[in-house]
Formats: structure tokens, C-alpha cells, sequence
């Protein structure tokens, strides 16, 4: 399973472990090496897995006609707006009304949203046929 991924074994062992609140020190000790050795191997996983997550969203971009970025910062019930205009820009009809497409960006991306405001960057795909994706 390991050699289909961009993570070795003791990579994500290390990556989960540390994601779960697990010190360097009982890592290290549990797999009989260095603290030193488990930040690199931590080090290295979070690279590789921001390589693969880099690589989906590139090839995912180049599928859309076009690719909106919503900044942080903005509000939740201006997003539509953003969408709707860029799609208008291209000659395309968007697929969902602006309360489906509030419902679509809450449902895909609520851990970058706070109330009403977009705390990440947030990342929307638009087809040919006018729909969406958040990438």
C-alpha cells in the first residue's frame, strides 16, 4: 500500500501519531531512535503531503474553464457574488441559485469558515457547463 504513496511507512506512523498530540520524545523513545530523527520524519511527511495535495489541486484547475480564489477575509454571503461575476466574465451560466451555492461552499469547506467569514482561502472550480467544485 505504501508504494503507491509519497509517504513511507515510518512517515505517516510519525505524521499520525504527532496529528494525535503524541510528544517527540515518546515517539522516539516507542520507536527506539532520536527526537531529532521523528521532527524529520514529521518534517518530511507534511512536505510530502503538501507535494501530493499541490499536485491534485494543479491537475484539478486545469480540468475548470476557469478557477475563483475567495480570500480569507471575506464574508460567506459574498461569495455568490464573486462566482456569479467571473462567470459571467466567461459567458457561463452558473447550475446553482445563490442560496444552493451558499449551501455547497458551507457544506465543502466549513473548517475555513467562521460565522460569516472566510478564515482560508478558498478555492472554487467553474466548468463549461456552469458547475462548481470547491478544489
Amino acid at each position: 500500500m505504501f508504494n503507491s504513496t509519497f509517504l513511507t511507512e515510518r512517515q505517516l506512523e510519525v505524521y499520525i501519531r504527532r496529528k494525535r498530540g503524541e510528544s517527540l520524545a515518546k515517539i522516539a523513545k516507542e520507536l527506539g531512535t532520536t527526537r531529532s530523527n521523528v521532527c524529520a520524519l514529521e518534517k518530511a511527511a507534511r512536505r510530502n503531503i503538501e507535494r501530493a495535495y499541490n499536485t491534485i489541486k494543479l491537475v484539478e484547475s486545469l480540468l475548470y474553464k476557469s478557477v475563483v480564489t475567495v480570500p480569507s477575509g471575506t464574508d460567506l454571503y459574498d461569495i455568490p457574488g464573486i462566482i456569479y461575476r467571473r462567470a459571467d466574465e466567461l459567458g457561463i451560466k452558473i447550475q446553482m441559485s445563490g442560496p444552493m451555492l451558499l449551501k455547497y461552499i458551507v457544506e465543502h469547506c466549513s473548517d475555513k469558515l467562521r460565522n460569516r467569514q472566510v478564515l482560508g482561502e478558498i478555492t472554487i472550480g467553474i466548468d463549461q457547463n456552469g458547475s462548481i467544485v470547491v478544489l
